[in-house]
């Protein structure tokens, strides 16, 4: 009998610690007055690292034994300062309520500021700021993690990480302090990933994000919550590269339902990023070196640069959008000449002939109305050179996937004059970063300004993106890349095929030049496709389709020109342009006085 309460007893307290182990690790535990209740607050990160952009999830679970109904206020504040400088901040603010005798439980989607701070030693922070209320105490916690612009955010599953975590460190010490990424000094003890918990992912694709690339086992792959597939393989779609590890040769794309078009296949590159079965060795031992070279190295060679490289380098020095927005010549002699005769007027003439020797008391009236009126003049010549408002231009890049489902990554660029307001709300929700563009006297995030020490807010709405603070600032110069996943009907559908296509389209706007790679390989052409009409296709050549598809990529940053690359081969898909497509909207006041669109996608067949 003993023997058997002692098995039982053993088998509970596994259980225990297995369930505890399956809950994200806490940050903040509060256990309000537990004499008297037990009404807990418990916030733990989805993921044991921080992206250098994007978001993090953040699980908020609230046990409420009191007998009113309670409200938490939770302020994140994010940042990539380090012991030179400030750097860059970003501000969010969410409110988790809770009803009276109950629990509940909530993931908050957490926007992190882009990391442009450099150096030896570089981290970004999280601060968690929680408000309970009255008359229960508040609580903070501070996330930090040191990130190295070199090197790829990576999450990696748990059961990968505790094997291999070790050694991939090393690895990456090695790789970037001794290799071909290295310049003499090491990587300042960055980790190789995020290590997470595949029952306990989220189900929206902007947690993932600010993340290059996902290594997981196919267990941890059927672990996963369907939600949470479904966005890992969005965020796939849009730029994320998956790797998983399988000891079963016969694994292909399409047993594990990623894409069923790729029938037999252990490896593919689905919209702008990569998919990738790799061999799972004995134990579940990586091979450190050429792991860390598949992520550094390989990966990038097929789907561009790391997100965090690509903000800090793919935009400048000579981002094609800003050259064809063109500079803007300060007038400053004119500013020159009012100080002049300014300095002129407030001196010697306000002194011996406005208030002249036994006058001196009139300065207390000519001084003030002389300043007064030269303050008023630069106002209207700041006004009548630069404006209110501004203008800026677009190039949107949008590929169609499954599921009536459209990929777009805008790259913007915007000249203000003087704002009143620089507010603004997103009509849709998605990835939003400022980027470093080139030096000049209107440029505010920049290499040389550290990133433009920022300060930002964006709150989450049920529309869109809530953002105020320095996205946007009077007479400057800004670059933004805002990436979404949007719902969509339009669609190119081929009506007739053979030697004479024939194609219609449902997109909302028109298409000013339309090519189309059947499967053969043929290039087809029209010009002036207009929504719901029947178009016929003229044959052209492979190399007119080239040279067209290679001028049309350099309207991009390197990145979205890589994937305009990227499908520039794949038969059965149309490629087209659009100026009337509709661009994500940002700040009211900016006149966007262009909007390109390139638009790519698989032909559908009625």
């Amino acid at each position: 009998m003993r023997d058997r309460l002692l098995v039982l007893l053993t088998l509970t307290l596994l259980g225990a610690v297995v369930a505890e182990a399956q809950l994200p690790r806490a940050v903040i535990k509060e256990l309000y007055s537990p004499t008297k209740s037990k009404t807990e607050l418990r916030v733990a990160p989805l993921l044991d690292q921080l992206p250098s952009s994007g978001y993090t999830t953040v699980r908020v679970s609230i046990v409420n034994d009191g007998k009113i109904h309670r409200t938490w206020n939770f302020e994140f504040n994010s940042s990539d300062a380090n012991y030179t400088n400030e750097g860059n901040e970003l501000r969010s603010t969410y409110t988790v309520s809770c009803q009276p005798k109950k629990s509940t439980e909530v993931d908050l989607l957490v926007p992190l500021v882009t990391a442009f701070q450099a150096g030896f030693s570089t981290t970004t922070t999280l601060t968690i700021n929680v408000k309970a209320p009255t008359p229960l105490r508040g609580s903070s916690a501070t996330l930090l993690t040191t990130y190295d612009p070199r090197f790829p955010a990576v999450m990696v599953s748990e059961d990968l990480y505790n094997r291999n975590g070790s050694n991939l460190a090393s690895a990456v010490e090695v790789a970037l302090s001794g290799g071909p990424h290295g310049g003499g000094f090491g990587s300042s003890g960055i980790e190789f990933g995020a290590a997470f918990n595949p029952r306990q992912m989220p189900d929206d694709w902007r947690a993932y994000s600010g993340y290059d690339a996902c290594l997981l086992t196919e267990d941890d792959w059927g672990l996963l919550p369907p939600g949470a597939r479904i966005a890992l393989l969005k965020w796939n779609r849009l730029g994320g590269n998956l790797v998983i590890y399988s000891s079963n040769s016969t694994t292909t794309l399409s047993s594990l339902n990623i894409d069923q078009e790729s029938r037999g296949r252990r490896e593919a590159t689905l919209g702008w990023g990569s998919v990738t079965i790799q061999p799972l060795p004995a134990g579940g031992l990586l091979d450190a070196d050429p792991t860390v070279k598949l992520v550094m190295d390989e990966i990038p060679k097929k789907t561009g640069t790391n997100r965090l490289q690509t903000l800090r380098d793919g935009f400048r020095p000579h981002w094609p959008l800003q050259t064809a927005f063109g500079s803007k010549t300060a007038h400053i002699v004119f500013f020159i000449l009012i100080l002049i005769a300014f300095g002129i007027l407030v001196g010697p003439v306000n002194l011996f002939v406005f208030a002249r020797a036994g006058q001196r008391h009139r300065l207390f009236i000519t001084t003030p109305i002389i300043s007064f009126s030269a303050s008023l003049l630069l106002v209207v010549l700041i006004l009548f050179q630069d404006g209110f408002g501004g203008r800026g231009q677009r190039v949107i890049l949008m590929e169609l996937g499954p599921d009536h489902t459209a990929y777009l990554s805008q790259e913007q660029i915007a000249r203000t004059g003087v704002l009143l307001n620089t507010g603004f709300t997103t009509n849709e929700h998605g990835y939003l970063s400022p980027i470093m563009i080139a030096e000049s006297r209107w440029a505010r995030v920049t290499q040389g300004g550290d990133g433009g020490r920022g300060r930002y807010t964006v709150d989450l709405r049920e529309d869109g993106l809530k953002a105020a603070g320095d996205w946007f600032q009077s007479r400057s110069e800004h670059g933004h890349l805002f990436e979404t996943v949007r719902p969509t009907r339009g669609r190119v559908t081929l009506v007739r095929g053979g030697n004479d296509p024939v194609i219609n389209s449902t997109f909302e706007f028109p298409l000013e030049t339309l090519y189309y790679l059947d499967s053969d390989g043929n290039s087809w052409t029209a010009a002036a496709v207009q929504q719901g009409r029947n178009t016929t296709l003229q044959a052209t050549t492979t190399r007119r389709f080239d040279e067209w598809i290679k001028l049309e990529s350099f309207r991009f940053a390197p990145r979205n020109r890589m994937r305009i690359d990227l499908a520039a081969g794949r038969r059965g898909h149309f490629f087209a342009v659009s100026r009337e497509g509709p661009g994500v909207d940002t700040l009211r006041s900016i006149n966007w006085s262009d909007t390109y669109t390139f638009l790519t996608g698989a032909v559908a067949t009625p």
